[in-house]
């Protein structure tokens, strides 16, 4: 009698299906356990993986990396190799654990030699970290060249509020401009991309890479920067004096918002804008 092709391919299916079996449940089986989750709130955190996690925040979320370096002289900001050591000298009667923390809420209370007072407040937008957050940032500034000392209460418990109430985080500033016309204005009238690079658009290093300046930056710093450069401040390694302070006068009201609402788009972001024609 013939046995019809279905059955056969069926058995053969079962067969294979079998040695699978046989042979997976031959191999010894290893318990996989998800990573233990670090809690910073309640402290479950030794100093070392603190400053690890401190670390990953300063090179992402926190941003630190795109004007500090560490090692690295000439960027926008100073230097922090070593900086876990240098702080305790900073102010007469100020711990380093002080004043890092203090650095990094209120910058403007004690500015470098050399460079502007352009550094925002990092618990607030755009950057918004919370207060768990700055407690690892500072432990990995105090670990460049000096030891883990800042605990969790040595960071305000307001610190990290204005960056999220409730829960909740604070509503993004949208403005009523159009930021591909914001793009043409920094393309044409505005003359922007003679001296700034953002994003896909210019190359010139007479200006300060725009290309992420949303994301360092609040709306009201970039704001005053078009209206009154030489008051805010000119960023380390840049000649002063070559951003014309004419623009509130040669950008019409609607043009000026359409431009800000173009660099709030500039977080980084390939792609945020495709390239467009100037206007004449």
């Amino acid at each position: 009698m013939r046995v019809p092709v279905v059955v056969k391919v069926g058995a053969f299916s079962l067969l294979v299906m079998g040695i699978y079996t046989y042979y997976a449940n031959s191999i010894p089986q290893i318990q996989s356990k998800p990573p233990e989750e670090i809690s910073l709130e309640e402290g479950k955190v030794t100093p070392e993986q603190l400053a690890r996690i401190g670390e990953q925040i300063f090179e992402g979320k926190g941003t630190c990396a795109i004007c500090h370096r560490i090692g690295q002289v000439g960027a926008r900001a100073p230097d922090l190799a070593g900086v876990g050591a240098r702080a305790a000298a900073r102010k007469p009667g100020v711990s380093a654990t002080a004043y890092l923390v203090e650095s990094l809420l209120d910058p403007g209370a004690y500015v470098v030699e050399g460079f502007p007072n352009i550094m925002p407040v990092i618990d607030r937008p755009p950057i918004g970290l919370n207060r768990s957050e700055l407690w690892a940032v500072v432990a990995f500034l105090e670990s460049l060249g000096g030891s883990v000392e800042v605990k969790l209460d040595d960071v305000p418990e307001t610190a990290g509020a204005v960056a999220e109430a409730g829960g909740v985080p604070v509503a993004e500033l949208k403005l009523p401009g159009d930021p591909k016309a914001g793009q043409a204005v920094f393309m044409g009238k505005g003359a922007c991309i003679a001296c700034h690079k953002a994003g896909a658009i210019g190359a010139s290093p007479v200006g300060p890479d725009l290309s992420q300046i949303a994301r360092i930056q609040t709306p009201e710093y970039i704001m005053a920067k078009i209206l009154d450069p030489a008051g805010m401040g000119t960023v380390a390694g840049y000649p002063p004096n070559v951003m014309p302070p004419t623009l509130g006068q040669s950008l019409s009201a609607m043009e000026y918002v359409d431009l800000v609402s173009f660099l709030l788009t500039l977080k980084g972001e390939d792609g945020a804008l495709a390239p467009t024609a100037s206007k004449p």
